[in-house]
């Protein structure tokens, strides 16, 4: 037991330790509308804690302790949530972009409201029906003429149409590839920073981890992603199994342009070889999309399916 010394240590340390955590509790309150922000929750330690290492028959084990200390401030994340979540991420990015390409490209044809561009194709059949019954009657002729006029102009129109939103399309995929090569640039930064914070085994770079977390979930809805974090805080990232993010460097992405599309098309560039013109694609767009197979992942893969390559 305790003397009464001791025991005042125990209280004091208790009321301590109740403060700091609530100051955690506050902090998770106060930054709850904060993006990437991850609730903070403290583990209690023993301060310090003595027994008597070889109690005899006639005495007790004496022990002795001076309460409870702040051990650790941990992250609430689980690494098996994470990975489901960021894998359910990147498939419902590669299906809310294929269903806004397919509603678009539905309503250039009026599928949705107006009148149907299939309704033209349908008019002009009736038109040449009805001139198969008479065809000397100029009425007949001119009903003809004015249907297919009706049907080329609307069939150039949508061309045009469909080809501006390739082009839409091509300059997104653009857009998130660089948005990829900085994600990475700034995690393997992220990363260099945490391992000099966390070097010490005294500090928890929260901040930092809280940003990082972060912007692996956002990399997560752009493209398929596999994630590694090693004993001293350093995060490595492989996308489509190839490595993105290691210890060294951030190994950007790259695109080539076909010189007859003028479509870019995703590339490893330290995997390529521009002088035999030979190029390694990070997306394969060939083979079944099956969620059985991850597939059907990220954002940039379902854009390059969605724009084709003619």
């Amino acid at each position: 037991m305790a003397n009464g010394f001791g025991s005042m240590y125990i209280g004091a340390s208790g009321l301590q330790g109740a403060q700091n955590a609530l100051n955690t509790t506050a902090n998770n309150l106060a930054n709850v509308g904060t993006e990437g922000y991850v609730r903070q929750q403290v583990r209690f330690t023993d301060k310090r804690y003595d027994m008597i290492k070889n109690p005899t028959k006639v005495t007790n084990a004496h022990q002795s302790g001076l309460g409870v200390s702040i051990g650790d401030v941990v992250h609430a994340r689980d690494v098996f949530l994470d990975k489901s979540y960021r894998l359910e991420k990147g498939r419902e990015a590669f299906y809310e972009t294929c269903y806004e390409t397919t509603s678009y490209v539905e309503d250039l044809l009026q599928e949705l409201d107006g009148e149907e561009f299939k309704q033209s194709v349908e008019d002009i059949w009736v038109a040449f029906q009805e001139l198969s019954k008479t065809p000397a009657d100029s009425v007949t002729q001119n009903l003809v003429i004015q249907k297919a006029e009706l049907l080329l102009s609307r069939s150039e129109n949508l061309y045009v149409d469909l080809q501006g939103y390739q082009a839409n399309i091509d300059a997104q995929i653009v857009d998130n590839i660089n948005r990829v090569n900085e994600i990475g640039n700034r995690i393997h930064e992220l990363s260099m920073e945490i391992q000099k914070v966390e070097s010490n085994r005294m500090e928890t770079a929260m901040t930092l981890r809280d940003e990082r977390d972060h912007l692996v979930d956002e990399l997560s809805g752009l493209c398929k992603i596999d994630v590694r974090e090693d004993d001293s805080g350093f995060m490595f990232i492989a996308i489509e199994g190839v490595e993105f993010v290691n210890e060294q460097q951030c190994f950007e992405m790259g695109t080539t342009v076909d010189k007859v599309t003028g479509f870019s098309t995703p590339i490893w560039p330290h995997l390529s070889d521009d002088a035999k013109g030979e190029y390694t694609k990070i997306f394969r767009t060939e083979g079944e999309i099956s969620s059985e197979m991850n597939t059907d992942i990220g954002e940039i893969k379902a854009q390059l399916l969605m724009r084709g390559d003619e």
